[in-house]
């Protein structure tokens, strides 16, 4: 078993569903939320505990949610998902502290590692 909590924010409610099948099959703990605005009200994660974010949401994007929470208890490490292949906003959410920027449809490995990435970057600061 994975030590972590995955917390998955996203829009879509077919992306929440499929992402936190696949993560808790990988042996994370898992909790989706449906926005930015949703994590902001939520208690605060202790560590380690990682981000999934989608870049895209209506309200706050994001990035947005990156620049708001960096620098507090609630900057986790992020890994941004995007269906938009957009290299500027890659490079802005890496610039900006973000683990990895993956694109849909996500590769089930390459999404695995980030999060374990994110996750020891994550302990590493406790």
């Amino acid at each position: 078993m994975n030590a972590g909590k995955v917390l998955v924010v996203d829009d879509d409610a077919s992306v929440r569903k499929s992402l936190n099948r696949l993560i808790r099959a990988a042996g994370y703990d898992v909790e989706t939320l449906d926005g930015a605005v949703a994590y902001l009200e939520r208690a605060v994660q202790p560590p380690p505990a990682c981000l999934v974010l989608d870049v895209r949401m209506p309200g706050m994007s994001g990035l947005d949610l990156l620049k708001c929470v960096a620098g507090t208890p609630r900057g986790l490490p992020i890994v941004f998902i995007s269906g938009h292949g957009d290299e500027d906003l890659r490079a802005q959410a890496i610039d900006a502290g973000a683990v990895e920027v993956l694109y849909k449809p996500l590769d089930e490995t390459t999404l695995l590692a980030a999060i374990d990435q994110a996750l020891t970057l994550s302990k590493a600061n406790l």
